[in-house]
Order: structure tokens, then C-alpha cells, then sequence
């Protein structure tokens, strides 16, 4: 049986609080079986795994953002350590990365903060998940240089190019609901040209809502939009397309069904 999988989002977000029951719901609905909750703080991290105790098919990743960096602290990194040794149900750290779209500032503290991150993934044996904005050679070549680990660059939006270079290092790399969009031409390429043995989806709720949702906030529930409009993309059945999906994210979170 096939399902879709939303690799990533932010469930911890307040508009979702106090209605999550309904947007689990609609998910499993949506026949979206899968859920990656991204975590950026002590709160949201234990948020979540208090929600999954009722919600088991809520995977769990935590790590702290570029945009960030000037305000975290040793004692940050040491939580993100205490939490991976004292809570397995964290899978992935991520989002991690850089950002340079606002301002590079900033820069020398996101590299830094982005390459401790790396290495306690390395350490603890934990894929990573990568934000990477306006930044796309420091990131690559940051990654190149130190990950030891699966990699998903998460909402996918750089060259056709960059991606042939990500996938020649194993990477994988993931669409959202821009891929929808009328005008983005590059995401579409990128989603069509993607292997197959490489290529996942999210939505990066409540952000990116896709076609025909655009204007209003986005749930996991969605996917399945993202999902079929790039089966279309690709002329390909939606259940094959799924069948790939679901391949690839048991590969990058490590999980051997065997």
C-alpha cells in the first residue's frame, strides 16, 4: 500500500495548537501517513513528543536555525545533546543550514553554528536536515566538507546545476508547494529532471501552501497536492511516484524494512 509522507513541517506552530486533533485528521484523510515535525527549541521539542505519544506517526526532528545563530548558545548545543541521548525518538537534526537572504552579517556565526551541527550529527549518526537560502555555495561546500551523514536540502530552490552536484554526493532533495506555482518555472525543471531514487516532497507548514490552497495556511494534509502535480509533471502514476517517495525517506532517516 502506498501513502504519502510529509517530510517536513512545523506542527508546533500556534495556529495549529488548538485545533491538532482536526489537522491529523484531515491528514490521515489525505491518506498523508507519515508527518516530520521540525523542532527548533527545548519547548517545541517537548511539545511534540507529548503529542506523539498519541500521534506515533509523527516523526521528530530538532535543531536550531541559521537565522538564529547570533542568539544560540553553548548551553543550546548541549541541550540538542542531552536530547538526542535521552530521547531516540528524534530521527533527524534539522533544519540546519544557512541563510543569507536578509543580510550576511551574520554569516560567520551561522557557518559556525551550521558546522557543530554537523559534527553532532556525525557523532550521534543522524541524518540532517538543510535550510540553505541565498547561501547555496557556502552550503554546499560546508557539506561537502564536513557532513558524514544522510543529507535532505529541504524546500529545494537553486540551480538545476547545484542539484545535479547534491545528488552526485548522494543527497537528497525535497519540493514543496512552490512547485505548484504558476511562475516557478526553475522549481518545475528541478522537480522533473530530480532522480527518482533521490527526490522527496513537504509542505514546510504553515508556509508554501500549494495550488489550490495558495493564500491560506498550510497543513500536512497538502502534500498530496505537491505529490500529484509532480506526478503530472513527470507523467508518471501517482502510486509509483509515492512508491519512490517512501523509498527514499526510509533510506535517509536509516530505516531498513528488509
Amino acid at each position: 500500500m502506498t501513502y504519502w509522507i510529509d517530510t517536513h513541517c512545523h506542527l508546533t506552530d500556534d495556529r495549529y495548537r488548538d485545533n491538532f486533533d482536526s489537522y491529523m485528521q484531515k491528514a490521515k484523510e489525505n491518506n498523508v501517513a507519515i508527518i516530520n515535525v521540525i523542532c527548533s527549541s527545548k519547548e517545541e521539542l517537548l511539545y511534540i513528543l507529548e503529542k506523539q505519544k498519541q500521534y506515533p506517526n509523527l516523526d521528530i526532528s530538532f535543531g536550531y536555525y541559521p537565522q538564529d545563530a547570533k542568539s544560540i548558545t553553548q548551553e543550546n548545543l548541549d541541550f540538542l545533546i542531552f536530547a538526542l541521548e535521552e530521547y531516540p525518538q528524534i530521527k533527524a537534526i534539522g533544519e540546519i543550514g544557512l541563510d543569507y537572504y536578509y543580510t550576511k552579517e551574520f554569516a560567520d556565526k551561522q557557518k559556525e553554528l551550521f558546522i557543530k551541527q554537523i559534527e553532532i550529527a556525525n557523532k550521534y549518526n543522524k541524518p540532517i536536515i538543510i535550510h540553505s537560502r541565498s547561501a547555496a555555495k557556502d552550503t554546499y561546500d560546508t557539506l561537502k566538507a564536513y557532513a558524514k551523514t544522510s543529507v535532505l536540502m529541504h524546500c529545494y530552490s537553486d540551480s538545476l546545476e547545484m542539484m545535479k552536484e547534491y545528488q552526485k554526493l548522494g543527497y537528497f532533495i525535497s519540493f514543496t508547494g512552490v512547485v505548484t506555482f504558476k511562475n516557478a518555472n526553475k522549481v518545475q525543471t528541478n522537480a522533473i529532471n530530480v532522480d527518482l531514487d533521490k527526490i522527496m516532497i513537504e509542505t514546510d507548514s504553515p508556509y508554501l501552501t500549494p495550488v489550490p490552497f495558495r493564500g491560506k495556511d498550510n497543513q500536512p494534509a497538502y502534500v498530496c497536492y505537491v505529490g500529484e502535480y509532480i506526478a503530472e509533471l513527470r507523467e508518471m502514476e501517482k502510486e509509483d511516484l509515492q512508491q519512490h517517495l517512501i523509498n527514499n525517506y526510509q533510506k535517509f532517516m536509516g530505516i531498513n524494512n528488509d
